[in-house]
């Protein structure tokens, strides 16, 4: 389309806006005053039933004081002692949630936490400039539904993976957890619930519930982006004992012990006690 043919469309489309349409004054403003004063009282009326479920106020300070299915008035007071909180944002960030799990490499985090949304956004805000065609037929614009039916589909499928991460608490006192947690620190790779870590650089030990040889061999001899825990000085009864830790408690329910438990029995836990008071379970 020409500049002439351009401006020429516009004229008829301005004149047949001034016959047909209606003025801003009052009609969009009487618009705008009506939605207003409808999210007002919608937030005044959520605050009131919300406020209605109120339980007595506790006579312990410390205390949470209880509410309605909208939430508590307050919960209990934090206590920075506490080992086993799983922290988490609200619904509406657990996109950024999910993408800082993915991009859990320290190295990765500010590109998948920061740039990666801020690239979205402003994608998003100045797609108008970008795409200049005045076709409005949607088979017509495939760049731009493409982009707009994906953007929504990407954030909703980040938010429900969000939703779904594993809850982080502290380890268990079980032989080898605290090593497993803190000491190598395997947690940082890997998600085993019993150890209370959540990594996601290698592979779910919940998921993939590896047998005692296969976890022994990986943990000595590396592999892939594993590295060699044998070169990196561990003794046989270190391995031993992270090896048959990660085959008895990974995929485990609770204290009902993993599906290959039984391939370690006959070093675990003898191996985390030879290992020494942080492998056998002292804190």
């Amino acid at each position: 389309m020409t500049a002439r043919e351009r401006r020429e469309s516009y004229h008829r489309e301005h004149d047949f806006q001034t016959r047909t349409g209606k003025a801003f004054m009052p009609y969009a403003l009487y618009h705008d005053a009506v939605t207003s004063l409808i999210t007002v009282i919608l937030i005044v009326g959520l605050a009131i039933i919300w406020h209605s479920g109120f339980g007595p106020v506790p006579h312990d300070a410390t205390e949470g004081r209880a509410g309605g299915f909208l939430g508590p008035a307050y919960e209990n007071q934090a206590d920075p002692g506490t080992e086993s909180y799983d922290p988490r944002p609200e619904w509406y960030f657990f996109f950024l949630f999910q993408l800082l799990r993915i991009f859990s490499n320290p190295n990765l985090i500010l590109f998948g936490t920061i740039i990666i949304p801020t690239i979205l956004m402003v994608l998003m805000v100045a797609w108008p400039f970008i795409d200049r065609s005045p076709e409005r037929r949607v088979s017509r614009r495939p760049a731009a539904m493409v982009l707009g039916v994906a953007t929504p589909i990407v954030l909703l499928w980040l938010t429900w993976q969000g939703s779904k991460a594993p809850s982080i608490g502290a380890a268990s006192n079980h032989p080898g957890a605290s090593a497993f947690a803190n000491s190598l620190p395997c947690g940082t790779c890997h998600t085993l619930a019993d150890a209370g870590t959540g990594g996601q650089v290698g592979p779910n030990l919940d998921n993939a519930k590896p047998n005692y040889n296969t976890a022994l061999d990986f943990i000595t001899n590396g592999k892939g982006g594993m590295p060699s825990f044998k070169a990196q000085g561990l003794t046989d009864n270190q391995l031993k004992c992270m090896a048959g830790y990660v085959s008895t408690w990974a995929g485990a329910k609770g204290q009902t012990k993993g599906p290959n438990a039984a391939s370690a029995a006959a070093t675990y836990p003898a191996s985390c006690t030879a290992a020494g008071p942080e492998y056998a379970g002292a804190s």
